[in-house]
């Protein structure tokens, strides 16, 4: 391996300042009619939070920031629930909140927004993450309203003048098609990847089908890897009406007779077969040009997930084991029309800043939010979606994507993946609503 460049290193320079992970920790991932969509939002922050600090032996007060990531901040998911979750996990009242929304890389910005307020200097100590209760609040939520003139509820649209952003119609002629949602662009992106890749309509769905029950396959065959960064969580169970079963005190009770203890990701399907994923209808497209399913896509899902950051000197004088470093960050904007290509532009150029190749990764994450984004990007990319190293633990296809987690989520995948193979280096990325891309680089402190 070439020289390492460190982005701290090259900006900041003091090595007592650098911003080091004490902690991480999600819930379960819930899906469709699951139990951890039972919960508020905040209450599964509230959840994370609560784990690191019962875990964590350290001053609360030296906490600077809450930061929290969320896509769909309405209903129990708004008013900045960076810091109605700091206020519900009892975080002293100095500690100020903060929300934020990079789409899909709303998790990723929220760890390195932490890592930032650190590294500059604002705070020493930065508990960050993301939450998403798709279950609840589907994508879009946030753009509807009452209008109280049509005495309905109504969708706003994007706004007009994007269309007429210069880079924007050009791709809309390039492509021959429209401004539209991510699973229209997932479709786009796939049809234009099947054809740059001679592949035939038949072919390709093989493919998608392929790594999605791969997908599947690992998140069940790796539970005891991947069951470790997980906190189980009392969920209420439902009465004959369908509402939650609380206690006396009008709470999740920690009683077997009135909740469920979830344990585990709840999407992974143990019958999933290819034959089962080959009769599922397409989800859009012509039947001639569709190949895009419910098997071969993220499920909506529910979760959070949590990182408690600081300072090497505050970690180092308070006696806390320091678990990893970010070598390097990135995020740019990508074609907007396509929307899904962002790891192919995001990737390479973390790895050119940090000076490294992906021959330099141990493991390599990419977001499954579609099967199309994961086979253009290793077309692109060079790389093999059945690689060792690839998604080992299996992805958002099996796991689910709770947006505005996931960044965060696959930041601390990796890490526990490095912690257990005591290897040094790793890799993530994401495709992001709208057409950008984010990519993060990470460092194990105890390589063996």
């Amino acid at each position: 391996m070439a020289d390492l460049v460190s982005m701290y290193e090259k900006y900041f320079k003091d090595p007592k300042r650098e911003p080091v992970l004490v902690d991480y920790v999600r819930t379960p991932i819930g899906r469709r009619k699951g139990t951890i969509g039972r919960h508020r939002g905040d209450d599964l922050v509230v959840h994370c939070y609560h784990t690191i600090l019962n875990r964590i032996d350290f001053d609360v007060n030296i906490i600077g920031d809450s930061i929290i990531s969320c896509n769909s901040q309405i209903g129990d998911c708004a008013l900045d629930i960076g810091r109605t979750a700091a206020l519900a996990a009892h975080l002293p009242v100095k500690v100020p909140g903060m929300t934020i929304n990079r789409q899909c890389a709303s998790g990723a910005q929220s760890v390195m927004s932490a890592w930032q307020a650190i590294a500059s200097g604002i705070h020493d100590c930065v508990i960050c993450g993301g939450v998403e209760v798709q279950n609840r609040y589907p994508i879009m939520s946030d753009a509807i309203i009452f209008d109280k003139e049509q005495n309905k509820t109504v969708m706003i649209a994007p706004n007009k003048k994007i269309l007429t952003n210069p880079e924007v119609a050009e791709k809309l002629k390039e492509y021959k098609t429209s401004f539209a949602g991510q699973i229209n662009s997932a479709h786009d992106l796939g049809f234009h990847w099947m054809k740059k890749s001679g592949k035939t309509l038949e072919e390709f769905r093989l493919e998608l089908d392929s790594l999605s029950f791969a997908s599947h396959k690992k998140a069940l065959t790796t539970w005891d890897e991947r069951g470790k960064e997980i906190e189980p969580i009392w969920c209420p169970k439902l009465d004959e009406n369908g509402k939650h079963i609380l206690d006396e005190k009008n709470e999740v009770a920690e009683d077997p007779s009135l909740s469920v203890l979830t344990k585990k990701d709840e999407a992974p399907r143990p019958n999933s077969t290819m034959e089962k994923l080959a009769t599922l209808r397409t989800i859009i497209g012509r039947k001639s040009k569709a190949f895009l399913t419910a098997g071969n896509s993220c499920p909506t899902s529910d979760g959070a997930a949590v990182q408690l950051w600081m300072t090497r000197e505050l970690a180092e004088e308070s006696g806390l084991n320091i678990r990893a470093t970010i070598v390097n960050y990135f995020v740019l904007g990508t074609d907007p029309i396509l929307q899904l290509t962002g790891p192919i532009d995001a990737m390479p150029e973390v790895l050119k800043r940090a000076n490294m190749t992906f021959d330099d990764m141990s493991f390599i994450e990419i977001n499954e939010a579609f099967s199309p984004v994961i086979y253009a990007s290793c077309y692109e990319l060079g790389l093999d979606w059945k690689d060792p190293r690839f998604n080992p633990w299996g992805g958002a296809i099996a796991l689910g994507h709770p947006t505005g987690a996931t960044g965060t989520r696959l930041i601390g995948t990796n890490i526990h993946q490095l912690e257990q193979s005591g290897k040094e280096f790793a890799i993530s990325s994401m495709c992001v609503g709208l057409g950008m891309g984010a990519a993060t680089i990470v460092r194990n402190e105890h390589p063996k």
